[in-house]
């Protein structure tokens, strides 16, 4: 049998050809080194410390090398010799402290030694004196995290890891007041440069200051669905109004998380019945206020008649191409191409909502009406000398022509009463300026009309003198 290899510090203490060598370590013979044999055959060392080097019990530790096995003899070894040597010179206290220390690690079920305990106590105390713990108070704070993070069946450190980039955005720590006034400086920018109307920077402006003065102090990471729905019912606004606010909310919060000052969208987490809740139901169960043909042309007949108003144009445009106030209000005659073949209107990018650019087909009731026009056919279709011109004028023309109004009463009868005479709501829409998706045609600007309607509605010419227009039957409420 080949021998292990050794160093001066163990020496053999028997040997023969046919039996498990020993050897001894020279600074305490008592404690050996013993081959052995295992289970599969190959050879094991046992390291021995007798109760003359323990004090207590014998102690015998296994190896799977010799190298390793000596490393423990002389490992061991010290440690007992230092503790015997501080042994002889303890006082009673000392050891009183001791023996108490000892039943209490067995009361308890500890099965290390003493001296193993120290170490690891004051390992462990020397790592958390960093963090202003003590061992005990460092427990404590182990024991209900582990209690608390339980139900999500993670394991502590990736339940932390999760909560510190929550907690500790990667793009850093803002509140929503320092984020509004980011974004306000961004669309600054925008307006300076002339893509973002003046009205448009006004209401961000206006609410993004209402949201920063009521809630701005919050941290983004400490933002939660709840102060959102709290806030925003707590405004006690219109429905309309109240839903301005969400979105521009919802605008400032998916900015945070697109510069990830934000992990997860709080917003995103309200449900349909906590908008509605925050919105009320609006007018979602009401068909959307549309002309009868009869009120229509009632409409534009006072308009031409009132020439002085200038608004004719407008209304043959808002009637028969759906286009919205605030786009009619910016639009210019060159825009409006009745030369061409198939007539239309180019809602250009600088007038359009969104900047969502398209041609509006124009239908020949409504070039016959723009044909006669009395007014200029240059500079704008409509004067807007200020803020209120438009609206004060339309009331004006409404209350003349005997018309009830409701808001985009013209964009949506011609919705409504396109779709009923083409049966295409994607090319509704289209023309509306929507996107490809036709559910805002059905939610919000159809009402129901029949195919008769909206060939009477797009049957509305200019009368010649002595002409009367007879309309089908009108069920459509103003």
């Amino acid at each position: 049998m080949k021998s292990p290899l050794t160093d001066s510090e163990f020496f053999p203490r028997r040997q023969k050809k046919t039996a498990l060598r020993v050897w001894a370590w020279r600074d305490n013979p008592r404690i050996t080194i013993r081959e052995r044999r295992n289970a599969s055959g190959g050879i094991g060392y046992r390291v021995t410390f007798p109760i003359s080097v323990t004090g207590s019990q014998p102690l015998l530790l296994q190896s799977k090398s010799f190298e390793e096995a000596q490393q423990i003899a002389r490992n061991r070894g010290r440690d007992f010799r230092e503790s015997r040597s501080t042994a002889l010179v303890l006082g009673d206290a000392e050891k009183i402290q001791a023996a108490s220390a000892l039943r209490m690690l067995k009361e308890h079920g500890v099965t290390r030694s003493l001296d193993q305990v120290v170490r690891q106590y004051c390992e462990a105390e020397a790592l958390l004196r960093g963090h202003g713990l003590q061992i005990e108070e460092a427990a404590k704070i182990l024991a209900a995290g582990i209690q608390t993070i339980q139900p999500t069946g993670k394991p502590l450190p990736e339940v932390l890891d999760f909560a510190v980039k929550r907690l500790c955005p990667e793009g850093g720590n803002k509140t929503l007041a320092e984020l509004a006034d980011e974004l306000t400086e961004i669309k600054r920018g925008w307006f300076n440069r002339g893509d973002l109307r003046p009205d448009s920077m006004r209401d961000f402006e206006n609410r993004a200051g209402k949201i920063s003065a009521d809630i701005g102090e919050i941290p983004l990471s400490e933002l939660t669905k709840d102060e959102i729905s709290q806030w925003l019912t707590g405004l006690k606004l219109a429905p309309r109004t109240a839903k301005n606010y969400r979105m521009i909310l919802a605008e400032m919060l998916r900015y945070a998380q697109q510069k990830r000052y934000l992990v997860a969208n709080p917003i995103d987490e309200l449900t349909r019945q906590d908008i509605k809740q925050i919105e009320g139901r609006g007018n979602e169960a009401r068909q959307p206020a549309i002309l009868s043909p009869t009120q229509a042309e009632q409409l534009l007949t006072t308009a031409f008649k009132r020439a002085d108003l200038n608004l004719g144009a407008a209304i043959v445009l808002g009637l028969f191409g759906g286009i919205r106030t605030e786009e009619l209000k910016r639009l210019q005659w060159d825009a409006v191409r009745l030369n061409e073949e198939h007539p239309f209107v180019v809602i250009g990018p600088e007038i359009a909502k969104k900047r969502r650019i398209r041609n509006v087909p124009l239908c020949k009731n409504a070039v016959a009406w723009l044909q006669r026009w009395p007014g200029k056919r240059e500079g704008g279709i409509t004067r807007s000398a200020h803020a209120n011109d438009y609206q004060k004028r339309f009331k004006k023309l409404c209350k003349e022509a005997k018309i009830p109004w409701e808001s985009n009463a013209m964009r949506h009868s011609f919705g409504s009463y396109h779709y009923a005479e083409s049966g295409n709501p994607i090319e509704t829409a289209r023309i509306l300026g929507h996107k490809t998706d036709d559910s805002v045609l059905f939610s919000h600007y159809r009402a129901l009309t029949t195919k008769a309607q909206g060939e009477a509605y797009f049957a509305i010419y200019p009368k010649s003198p002595g002409q009367v227009i007879d309309f089908p039957a009108e069920t459509a409420q103003a």
